[in-house]
Parts: structure tokens; C-alpha cells; sequence
């Protein structure tokens, strides 16, 4: 019997155990958990307030360098236009929605202009301390010249705190632009406000609370500093971590006693539930961080993940950067539409990763750039087989919806140098081939070496040697290329074509030269000083009717027209005796000015080209918007013409075109007798090449032999 007394007690010590370790165990569970809750939200609140804070460093570094590259505030700032620095900076800033702050100075500014919100319309001297500008100066002298790209920090102003951004206001020479020295360069910062509204946003959004921005760091409490120009903090964002798992906790806690009591099954459930909770915040922030770090087009690395990809240091040979960028993609976008060309961008997305490998990266840092990073010990060889595979790659073309497209790209790549060189300057190499790649695009992919430093040199030599040119008498000079009647031979009118010759450098091909001339912005100048030169030989040779090319720069400048139509008639010469020749390229940069330049042009009364048809995007639109006078047919399509039956059916159709539009037709590149009786009997009205003459001096031009020239019948 005492046995049967003892066999409860004992079911009751096991039962009491087992309930003893399941709560033991559950206690000791749900505290862990909401400990590793805690932790773990601590950590999602810090990294979403680090990303709050680069946002806003970000918002602010593209406001300010959407502003300092756009062409018109280059061109403005040059020009110490105040009227339109109020009117487009100042008044903005004045208004406070965009940006609370701004300030103009250095280069062709005599001082300072500086604009706050709420201020006057006026621009104010000395608004940032001239200490705080100085390091900004400090700063952006870091930046590479000709560059997309500024500074960012944090600073206090009036008893506010702005997150500032400055940069060098200058015309990139990938729109059109040139570089110019630093001196000459002004600078913009402008800046974002950090107020109570702003704080109170960052609360709201981040779903924290308590978020301040204080001066100094407090004890009990997380913050995150924000950095001046020296990189010291100037204030610190700080907030109440947030506690899920205990507030999680004291919730369940009745609910737990309850179940604990009732079955340790429920207990299990209930931790379930409770892991299953957790999971989910897991999967939320990994989530999140992949978002931030993927471009939503093409579900490929985007420029954030790039550089954080970058950030590991490679030895010598062990890394490589293959940059690519979509030739022509701006045309795509505006033949096709945006829709389109997204995705032209998605699918050539597609079509690169099938080639990322094993040890390879791939990116997508800008509109139509993508970007291959290779790591191991072949990077090199790797890269060159990569750049061979885009190229093979991109040969079929994009089926996009209603569209079937060839796409080109020009491609460069750079293999990690000596130790100490960063991955910027691995990148930076890399971008450098890419855009020679892009400048001569018959080389197919570029490595950078030393060809690209050297090229880089001689352009520099190159462009000093022609300044001095430009100041000295007799080193320019024009010939003339003839350009007659087919069926008479009858000289109808010369093109007239720049050379020089270089006390240092001896005669320097004119595509070199004039290529240097518009990179460096010497282009203008050079085409003043040779339409000088053919006023000299049009008032020498009355009977003398002259082509001359005119370049995008050149047209597009304000003062063009107008300097050309006085000169003219300060010597008394007739617009008529002068044709301007212009490139397609002219009409796809900015067709709306180039219209407006052309009817400037044809209401004095100059006759007007368009050139080397055909070999750009220039469209029959183009053709009746502009109104041209004569169409040049390019060399290309006449070479060869006796054995390419196909390509005389293709120059028939040219010429009949022009001819419906009204267009006199100019067939270039006749080098033979038989291209000569092909273009004549097509019915071309003029034609130049050198079976009809090569380019010679205007005293050959215009001796007796040349007027009516041998017989070509």
C-alpha cells in the first residue's frame, strides 16, 4: 500500500518535472528570443537610419550636380549672367522646396552669390563662411576635372543644419562640352535643410521613435554622426531602439501562464508562432537590403552593390573591369520611345549575365552602362575572352515588341595595376577605354594601356601646338577640292579644306587636328580663323563659289550667324558665293536649334549642304524640316560602283529622293571613270572625288585649265 501512495506522489514529481523543465525550457526560450528580437531590431533600426541618412546626402549630391552640369548653367555662369542664376538657382532656392540653399563662386564670378530660403531675390555676398568654402574648395579639388561627380558633407549655417553638396559647374565633354583649367571653372553648393520637419519624416517613415538631431552624442541612447568637410561630426542623429521581442513579451506573458498551465503543447505552438515572427522580420530586411542593392530593369547589381563589390582590395592581375556602353541609345530612346528602350535595356541585361561566370560580376551603373567585374589570377585573359563574347553576343539582334534591333556598344576594359592603385583608378582606366572604344568604334573592345596615356599625351601636345597656331600667321591654311558638272566637266564649285603645319609637329592631318580642336573647345576658333582665310581668297577670285564645313559647335554657338553675316559684308561679298556643309550630326544633338541656326542662315541667303548623307541617322523628315539646298551623297555608296549592282540601285533611289524634295544631288568619293559615267547617267547633278581633282591650291583651281576642265563625256 504505501507503494500505491508513493506511485502518485511519483507521477505527480514526474508530471511537476516535466511541467518544471517545459516551463524552464519555454522561459528560458521566449527569453532568448526576445533578446535575439531586441538585438536584431536594433540593428534593422541603425542600418535603416544609415540609409536615411545617405539618402538624403544623395538627394542633395544629384540636386547639385543636375544644376552644375547642365549645359545652360555653364553657360550662364561663364557669362556672369546674374539675372539668370537668380532666376533659375536663386529663386528655387528662395522658395525652399527643393533646396533650401545655394551659393555660386570661384572662376568668371567676381564674388560670391548666395540665395536661402525666404530670403531676397537679391544674391547675397558672404552667406557660407569662407572657411566652409575653402574646404569645399579643398574637397572638389580632388574631384577629376570633367567628371560627373562633387562633394557632400554636412554644416551648420545661421543656427541651421544643412546637408550640403558642391561641385564644379562646367559642360561635359560627353554633351557637347569641353574641358576648361579649374581656374576657370565656378562652383554651386546647395543645400538641403535639416529641421524639425525633416526629423519628424525620418520618424514617421522609419517607424522609430524618439528620433532627434542633437549636438552631441548621448550615453544611453544610439546615434549616427554626420560629417563636416574635415570629416568630423557637427551633429548626430539619435533614436530609441526599439524593443519587439520584450514589448513581444509582456503581451503574451498572461497568455503564456495560462497555456503553460493548460498544456505544454500550446506553449510549443505558441513558440512557433513566435519563430514564425521572427522569420518573417528576417525575410523582410534581407529582403529590403537586396532591393536596395538591384536594378529594378534588369534585376542586375546595381551601382550600390558595384562599388560595395569593389571594396574588397585585389593584388596585381587579380582583378578586371570590363566597362560597356550602348552606342547610340539616346537615338533608341527617341525613335522607339522610353517604353521601348527599357526594354532594349532588360533584354540586353538578359543577354550579358548568360556570360557572367564563375568569378565574375555584372552591374548596371547607368542608363545604358554595364559594368563586368572578373577577380582570380587570369582577370586579364579572362577580360579580353569576355570582350569578345559581348561583341558575339550583340551581333544578333533584340527582338523587343514591334521591334527588331542591332544593337552596338563600344567596350573598353582595365586589369588591376601595380599595388596601391585603387578601384577607382581601376574603374577610371577602364571607363577611359571604353570611351576610346567609343571614339574609334572600327577597333572593336579597348585595353587600356599605355597606347590610351600616350594618346592622351600627344592630344595635349597636340592642342598646345595648335593654340599657338591660332596667333600666329601661316601655319593655317585652305585647299580646294573641285566639284564639277558630270557630263561637261564644267567647275561648278570647290570645298574648301583646312590644313597646317606645325613648326614642331610638321603637317598634321586635318581629321587629327580637328578632333583635338573639339575636344579642347578650340574648334570655334579654328573655324573663325579659316572662313577668315576663304574671305581672303573669295574677295581675290570674284568668279570663285566655295563649300566650307561648319561644325555642331560652331552652328549652334549665339554669336555665329551674326559674326558670319557681318564679315561678309564688311568685304562686300555675296552670301550666295559661300555654301555651308554641315554633318547629321548636327541634326540629331539638338535639332530645334539647329533649325532655328539653318533659317538664320537661308534668310541671308547662304545656300546650304547637308554632308556625307547617309552615314548617320538623318531621316526624309529631317530632310523637309530643315530645308537644304544640297544634298552630299557619301563616298561610300559611290566607290565601286561598276561591280556593285545592289549599291547603284541603293545611290538611284538617294538621288531620285533628293530630287523629289527639290535638292541639287553632289555624289562624293568618284574615283574612277566608270563611277563617274554610273553617277552621270543616274542623273547626279554634281559630283567630287578624285578622278575630277584632288584638293590643290586656289591659284591651280583657278588657272585657265580648271574652269572648264577636260571633257568627261
Amino acid at each position: 500500500m504505501p507503494r500505491l501512495h508513493r506511485l502518485p506522489a511519483r507521477i505527480a514529481a514526474v508530471m511537476v518535472g516535466t511541467i518544471l523543465v517545459l516551463v524552464l525550457t519555454v522561459s528560458g526560450s521566449v527569453l532568448w528570443m526576445t533578446r535575439a528580437l531586441d538585438d536584431q531590431a536594433r540593428r534593422q533600426a541603425e542600418a535603416r537610419i544609415l540609409d536615411a541618412r545617405d539618402g538624403m546626402v544623395e538627394r542633395a549630391r544629384l540636386l547639385a550636380l543636375d544644376y552644375a552640369k547642365w549645359e545652360d548653367t555653364a553657360t550662364h555662369v561663364t557669362a556672369g549672367d546674374t539675372d539668370w542664376m537668380r532666376d533659375k538657382i536663386g529663386a528655387t532656392a528662395i522658395a525652399g522646396e527643393a533646396f533650401q540653399i545655394a551659393m555660386l563662386w570661384g572662376g568668371p564670378l567676381e564674388r560670391d552669390l548666395g540665395w536661402t530660403i525666404g530670403g531676397p531675390a537679391e544674391p547675397r555676398e558672404g552667406l557660407l563662411d569662407p572657411l566652409l568654402l575653402g574646404l569645399a574648395e579643398s574637397r572638389l579639388a580632388l574631384v577629376p576635372l570633367d567628371t560627373y561627380d562633387g562633394t557632400e558633407f554636412f554644416a551648420w549655417s545661421a543656427g541651421h543644419l544643412y546637408v550640403l553638396a558642391a561641385a564644379r559647374v562646367e559642360h561635359l565633354t560627353e554633351r557637347g562640352g569641353g574641358v576648361l583649367p579649374d581656374d576657370r571653372l565656378g562652383r554651386l553648393v546647395m543645400g538641403q535643410r535639416i529641421g524639425a520637419a525633416t526629423v519628424g519624416a525620418m520618424r514617421d517613415d522609419l517607424l522609430l521613435s524618439e528620433v532627434a538631431l542633437v549636438r552631441r552624442p548621448p550615453q544611453d541612447r544610439p546615434s549616427l554622426p554626420l560629417l563636416d568637410a574635415q570629416g568630423a561630426p557637427v551633429a548626430f542623429i539619435s533614436w530609441e531602439p526599439p524593443h519587439p521581442g520584450s514589448d513581444l513579451l509582456r503581451r503574451m506573458l498572461p497568455l503564456l501562464v495560462v497555456v503553460m498551465a493548460l498544456t505544454a503543447g500550446l506553449v510549443a505552438v505558441g513558440m512557433t508562432l513566435v519563430r514564425r515572427s521572427a522569420d518573417h522580420l528576417i525575410a523582410a530586411e534581407r529582403r529590403s537590403a537586396l532591393a536596395a542593392r538591384t536594378d529594378p530593369l534588369t534585376g542586375l547589381m546595381n551601382r550600390t552593390a558595384f562599388n560595395e563589390a569593389l571594396a574588397t582590395p585585389a593584388r596585381e592581375g587579380e582583378r578586371a573591369i570590363l566597362y560597356l556602353d550602348v552606342d547610340g541609345f539616346k537615338r533608341i530612346n527617341d525613335a522607339i520611345g522610353h517604353a521601348a528602350g527599357d526594354s532594349v535595356i532588360a533584354h540586353l541585361g538578359e543577354r550579358l549575365s548568360d556570360l557572367a561566370g564563375p568569378g565574375c560580376l555584372l552591374a548596371r551603373v547607368g542608363g545604358d552602362e554595364f559594368v563586368f567585374i572578373l577577380d582570380g589570377p587570369d582577370a586579364g585573359a579572362r577580360a579580353r575572352d569576355l570582350a569578345a563574347a559581348v561583341g558575339a553576343a550583340l551581333r544578333s539582334p533584340l527582338e523587343v515588341p514591334g521591334h527588331r534591333l542591332r544593337i552596338g556598344a563600344s567596350v573598353g576594359y582595365a586589369v588591376q595595376g601595380k599595388a596601391g592603385s585603387t578601384a577607382e583608378d581601376l574603374v577610371r582606366h577602364a571607363d577611359l577605354a571604353m570611351y576610346e572604344a567609343k571614339r574609334h568604334r572600327d577597333r572593336g573592345p579597348v585595353a587600356f594601356g599605355d597606347m590610351i596615356e600616350t594618346a592622351d599625351r600627344e592630344a595635349r601636345i597636340m592642342e598646345r601646338a595648335l593654340r599657338e597656331a591660332l596667333d600666329r600667321p601661316g601655319e593655317l591654311s585652305l585647299v580646294y577640292q573641285p566639284i564639277r558638272d558630270p557630263r561637261t566637266g564644267r567647275l561648278a564649285k570647290a570645298e574648301a579644306l583646312a590644313r597646317w603645319t606645325s613648326p614642331q609637329l610638321g603637317p598634321v592631318r586635318p581629321d587629327r587636328f580637328i578632333a583635338v580642336a573639339e575636344q579642347s573647345g578650340l574648334i570655334v576658333d579654328l573655324g573663325w580663323r579659316l572662313f577668315l582665310l576663304l574671305c581672303d581668297d573669295l574677295e581675290r577670285h570674284a568668279d570663285l563659289v566655295a563649300c566650307f564645313n561648319v561644325s555642331p559647335l560652331q552652328l549652334l554657338a549665339p554669336t555665329f550667324v551674326p559674326d558670319l553675316i557681318g564679315e561678309l559684308g564688311r568685304r562686300g561679298i555675296d552670301p550666295r558665293r559661300l555654301e555651308v556643309e554641315l554633318t547629321e550630326r548636327v541634326l540629331v544633338d539638338d535639332p530645334r536649334l539647329a533649325a532655328e541656326r539653318l533659317e538664320e542662315l537661308r534668310a541671308a541667303g547662304f545656300p546650304i549642304a547637308l554632308d556625307d548623307f547617309g552615314t548617320g541617322y538623318s531621316s526624309i523628315g529631317y530632310l523637309r524640316q530643315m530645308g537644304f539646298d544640297t544634298l552630299k551623297i557619301d563616298r561610300s555608296y559611290v566607290a565601286d560602283l561598276h561591280d556593285r549592282i545592289e549599291r547603284q540601285a541603293l545611290l538611284n533611289a538617294m538621288i531620285e529622293l533628293a530630287h523629289a524634295l527639290g535638292l541639287e544631288v553632289v555624289c562624293e568619293g568618284v574615283e574612277a571613270e566608270d563611277d563617274l559615267r554610273i553617277v552621270r547617267e543616274l542623273g547626279c547633278d554634281l559630283a567630287q572625288g578624285y578622278h575630277l581633282g584632288r584638293p590643290m591650291a586656289l591659284g591651280d583651281l583657278m588657272a585657265p585649265c580648271q574652269g572648264p576642265a577636260r571633257s568627261v563625256a
